[in-house]
């Protein structure tokens, strides 16, 4: 998978559908594995039903259909604010399918125990890697939405687990 051409390359076959880098790196590698836009995904569908919204209404990133007709919503995520880690922790026990997609906090799937900036650079790449094959394997049947949602779990709790960990240091200091 091309991770550094997917940060850099225009998608004009989206039309002006992606925002942000994000979008546009997972769109290429989600084409690149064969997942059709508008076949296989879907970006920024409003789901209702909501209640930490004022209107009841939220608009997800993505939204991946299986091979069995099963649907995956899909939060990009940057920053994991306690708001946010709030909103993914309702989303998760919603009625959707919800699989979180994060790709700016290094401990997301597991501890980051490297020192340089290339070792961060790897972890990152990984990362993105493994959760894309997660995506691809979801829309092919590999992989059930419920897989896709305890996997998200596991993963927003091992982080809360590391920041209180980071937590309980800085005040030991």
């Amino acid at each position: 998978m091309s991770y550094a051409k997917g940060l850099h390359s225009e998608y004009p076959q989206f039309d002006g559908e992606t925002r942000y880098w994000t979008e546009r790196s997972i769109c290429y590698a989600l084409e690149e594995n064969h997942i059709k836009f508008g076949e296989d995904f879907e970006l920024h569908k409003i789901i209702d039903n909501i209640p930490f919204n004022k209107t009841k209404v939220h608009e997800v990133d993505f939204v991946l259909t299986s091979s069995f007709g099963e649907k995956l919503y899909v939060e990009v995520k940057g920053l994991m604010t306690y708001l946010e880690v709030n909103k993914l922790r309702y989303l998760l026990e919603s009625e959707y399918d919800f699989y979180i997609f994060q790709l700016t906090e290094i401990d997301w799937m597991g501890p980051y125990t490297g020192e340089t900036a290339k070792d961060f650079f790897m972890k990152s790449k990984k990362d993105f890697e493994e959760q894309i094959n997660e995506l691809v394997k979801f829309v092919r049947g590999e992989l059930k939405g419920a897989d896709m949602v305890r996997r998200s779990k596991e993963r927003l709790d091992n982080f809360i687990a590391y920041r209180n960990k980071d937590i309980e240091t800085w005040k030991s200091l």
